[in-house]
């Protein structure tokens, strides 16, 4: 038996099937399979490493259903880290799986800047000049099979070349590093200068080192380790400074990707944005415009089960004076978007998108907030498909744009 096998068996070996995990799990909910439930994949794996189970294409299929939601995690007596014993498993049949070319081409512009400038020059041509509108009526990108992936295009966005370095205004509370990511700057720029805007005006000095890359979240639940690691190790070579306060996240699942890099002196600074703004103390309630809205607020899995700091989003979004905020009920689990899930497993992805969707349009919404980019997207573009025009936003736009 290999190392690695011995690990992942000491992994799963730490579940003792108790079953408390499974009415948390989105994909267990909709099938009832209980190969598609947490204890049911640990199941599987235990027996693969164990070597009584076989790889096969149906193997393969129930974990790679998997949402990586980590609810399961969240409610496991044991603390069993289900995610890393799904991330480690895929690592170690990757040769077994396939990748979808239009997961690979994510993962491409994820990790390649060059491309992502490409790609930023095409889309502008393809907005500005009402390609988008035109392709999508004529249902062009479905006849390139690119419609997965062009119907999370958001509206054209007028976009800058970013600083470094901005200064904060007035008193200085100190320095903070900006994680970027590597979709933020190309499909959501007004979350990112919302969060230079909102950081700056209250204090802080705001640091975006250019080697900074993708977080890595991509690759590694892909199976691809080694990629992974090498972008894990650039972004702390890149945040290396000793005078950063905090790594701000603006993206909750690049954040809880980059909690759980290796170096300590790094995963202790990474904060969400919202978190981080809660934590300084400020009473945004003093300094916001008012707003009389109706926003309801999604809280990404990787913010609730993954930072854990999914209250703190609802703390300070209370602080605009005259907004309604209000949460999703409970009952919605996942919207769905899950990294590259969406792309391949369309159908459980937009069943769930579906149930996301009825609850945030059961009662008036002006707004829908959501603290991370996949998320937002997908959700975006589910409204879109209804003809609803909601806007979906990060909670840091909404505070930037009442200053």
């Amino acid at each position: 038996m290999t190392n690695a096998k011995k690990e992942l068996l000491a992994i799963a070996d730490g579940c003792v099937k108790c079953g408390i995990c499974a009415p948390h799990c989105p994909t267990y909910t909709h099938t009832q399979n209980e190969n598609e439930s947490p204890r049911g994949r640990i199941a599987l794996i235990q027996a693969w490493a164990g070597g009584q189970l076989a790889i096969t294409d149906k193997f393969l299929t129930h974990i790679d259903t998997c949402l990586l939601c980590r609810a399961c995690e969240k409610s496991c007596p044991a603390v069993v880290p289900y995610g890393k014993l799904i991330d480690d498993f895929r690592a170690e049949v990757r040769e077994d799986q396939k990748t979808s070319v239009s997961v690979q081409l994510v993962k491409t512009i994820a990790e390649n800047k060059r491309v992502q400038r490409w790609l930023k020059s095409g889309l502008r041509f393809y907005q500005k000049n009402n390609l988008q509108k035109t392709a999508r009526l004529l249902r062009v990108p479905s006849l390139f099979g690119l419609k997965k992936l062009e119907r999370l295009v958001p509206d054209y966005q007028e976009t800058q070349t970013l600083k470094n370095y901005y200064s904060a205004r007035g008193e200085i509370q100190g320095d903070v590093g900006l994680f970027v990511g590597c979709m933020g700057e190309l499909f959501d720029f007004e979350t990112v200068n919302a969060a230079i805007t909102v950081l700056t005006h209250v204090g802080f000095n705001v640091h975006l080192p250019e080697s900074q890359t993708c977080c890595g979240a991509l690759a590694l639940h892909d199976g691809d380790a080694e990629t992974a690691q090498n972008l894990a190790n650039q972004n702390q070579l890149a945040f290396a400074s000793d005078n950063l306060q905090a790594i701000i996240s603006i993206a909750s699942g690049c954040g809880s990707t980059l909690r759980e890099y290796t170096a300590k002196n790094f995963t202790v600074k990474v904060m969400d944005i919202s978190h981080f703004l809660l934590q300084t103390n400020i009473d945004f309630s003093q300094i916001l415009k008012p707003l009389a809205t109706n926003v309801r607020l999604h809280s990404p899995c990787s913010l609730k089960n993954g930072l854990r700091t999914d209250k703190s989003v609802a703390q300070l979004l209370k602080q605009i004076p005259n907004a309604n905020i209000s949460p999703l009920l409970e009952t919605v689990q996942c919207c769905g978007a899950a990294g590259s899930y969406g792309l391949r497993h369309e159908k459980m992805a937009q069943t769930l998108l579906n149930e996301l969707l009825e609850s945030a349009l059961e009662k008036p919404t002006d707004y829908l907030v959501s603290s991370n980019i996949g998320c937002a997207l997908h959700i975006a573009a589910g409204l879109r498909e209804r003809g609803d025009n909601i806007e979906v936003v990060h909670p840091i736009v909404l505070l930037a744009r009442q200053l």
